[in-house]
């Protein structure tokens, strides 16, 4: 399951991030929000449980969490959503 679990959690983070805003507008109080948030929330959710469970053996999972997988990951720090670089701290 190692294998759907890693191609399910990729298939629905891993994506184009919407350009940064370069000048910022001094009106814009709120910072930017990632209008899939809700969905990509759960997907983090279960990364972060799949992550800290007792049940998944780190040489196993290993296996199937490439050097891509690790550097998208990472890409999504430039995410302008604060939730989503939080969560990713997290994980």
């Amino acid at each position: 399951p190692f294998a759907e679990i890693v191609a399910m959690i990729s298939a629905n983070i891993f994506r184009s991030l919407s350009p940064t805003n370069e000048f910022p507008n001094d009106d814009e109080d709120e910072p930017p929000v990632e209008l899939a948030w809700p969905h990509l929330q759960i997907v983090y959710e279960f990364l972060l449980r799949f992550v800290v469970s007792n049940d998944v053996e780190p040489k196993v999972a290993k296996r199937y969490v490439s050097q891509t997988f690790i550097l998208q990951l990472l890409s999504l720090f430039n995410s302008e959503d604060v939730r989503e670089r939080e969560y990713l701290k997290t994980i």
